[in-house]
């Protein structure tokens, strides 16, 4: 009843001191996945795939290229006939030289599917890219859940040695006032002072520990955090109703489903392609060789194009693909064979904590009873000032390992719901 009385005294004075901030596990979480560099470059990625399917939109458009040259050769065509056979006509004769600047357009018909194939691929290499982010990001659970949780553990260490610096100051109090009466030696006052001491002094180190750990969980989350604040012990159902993949075990996936569709585009690189086509020339000489004059002249039409024959390159490609879905596949029955081994090492943890905090319980209440009894002996001079340290510092050590099992059994259920991708 001393310790309840105390531990609502001790809380009710903190919160009178100031109001504290709360903090949850899971705003902790979301903070440092969103705050971290990475996940910055799920939107970069979103922008380069945009740029890229744009770039393969433009296949459908027309092409424009502008062509000069100018060229001499040393032999040209010659008429097999003089030019005296007919009267009045001259042997026309082609120039060797030839100047020509011409504006070539090209628009494509059919193109075998391979730009819808094309973005396919984008679409789905951009899936993959963001899960990759998803898996980095997704490892800062654990670096949290390992700062929250120390935090936690020293939050209730700091409380119940709190308690044992409460009830040691009571009863510095009356040896006190039973070395004034001649009850108590003073050598009884000192040893209780110097455990006084002892205990302060822990407090400050805990204190110290606590306010290096809380900047690093800030540094973490990008959430300025008082020393005052409260965490708040999450709960943690390791048996939901709705099974959720782990970030890695949808990328594997993600990554066969993009081989799939690079493999699609690589069949349709053997698809016919038809297009139109357009030369608008001005040069010399045009169309009509034997005219030595600069002219305009234009040339149009239409293109089919099949690779009928590729040396089976096509092939061979399609069945590297499947080698590399393949290899994924194994990867990822490897990572549910290590992850299920992961599981049933924290399904274990649980228990042993179950068990810890079970015998805990019973050695607490037997330890209040021991330190209770110890501290009536003490005061009615049975036994001495240390004797009675040594027990009170007995079920202390009791509490605090009973509050840091309980806390390690959270750590160990959330750290099971991590593993498994719940959380």
């Amino acid at each position: 009843m001393r310790y309840i009385i105390n531990m609502l005294v001790f809380c009710s004075g903190v919160c009178l001191a100031q109001p504290a901030d709360t903090l949850d596990l899971y705003e902790c979480h979301r903070s440092a996945i969103e705050n971290h560099p990475w996940f910055k470059q799920k939107e970069l990625y979103s922008q380069s795939k945009e740029l890229r399917t744009r770039n393969h939109t433009t296949n459908w458009y027309p092409s424009l290229d502008l062509n000069g040259k100018y060229t001499w050769q040393n032999e040209v065509v010659e008429l097999p006939f003089p030019g005296d056979i007919i009267p009045g006509f001259e042997t026309p004769l082609m120039p060797h030289y030839n100047y020509k600047l011409s504006l070539d357009i090209q628009q494509t018909l059919y193109d075998g599917g391979i730009t819808k194939s094309s973005k396919k691929v984008e679409a789905s290499k951009l899936l993959v890219n963001q899960q990759q982010v998803e898996v980095s990001l997704n490892q800062l659970k654990e670096q949290v859940n390992r700062l929250f949780f120390y935090i936690l553990t020293l939050q209730q260490q700091e409380k119940s040695i709190q308690l044992k610096l409460d009830e040691l100051e009571e009863r510095s109090s009356i040896i006190e006032s039973g070395v004034r009466n001649e009850i108590f030696l003073e050598a009884d006052l000192d040893i209780m002072q110097a455990e006084i001491l002892k205990v302060n002094q822990l407090l400050a180190e805990i204190s110290i520990t606590k306010s290096s750990v809380f900047q690093m969980l800030g540094n973490l989350t990008a959430i300025h955090i008082p020393e005052s604040a409260v965490l708040e012990l999450p709960h943690a159902d390791i048996e939901p109703a709705v099974e959720v993949p782990r970030p890695e075990q949808v990328l594997y996936d993600l990554q066969i489903l993009n081989l799939e569709a690079s493999m699609n585009l690589v069949s349709k690189q053997r698809h016919p392609k038809a297009y139109v086509f357009g030369s608008f020339s001005y040069g010399n000489p045009g169309l009509n060789f034997f005219r030595d004059e600069f002219r305009g002249f234009y040339v149009v039409g239409a293109g089919l194009k099949w690779n009928i024959w590729d040396w089976s390159n096509t092939s061979r490609s399609r069945q590297d693909i499947t080698i590399q879905q393949e290899i994924i596949r194994s990867q990822k029955a490897a990572f549910d064979k290590n992850l299920d081994i992961q599981l049933a090492e924290k399904l274990a943890e649980i228990a042993k904590y179950e068990e810890a905090v079970r015998r805990d319980k019973e050695i607490v209440v037997l330890r209040s009873k021991i330190s209770r009894s110890a501290a009536s002996q003490l005061e009615n001079g049975v036994i001495t000032t240390t004797d009675y340290i040594t027990e009170l510092n007995a079920e202390t050590e009791a509490r605090i390992r009973l509050e840091t099992h309980r806390i390690q059994l959270v750590q160990a259920q959330i750290n099971y719901l991590t593993t498994k991708g719940i959380i």
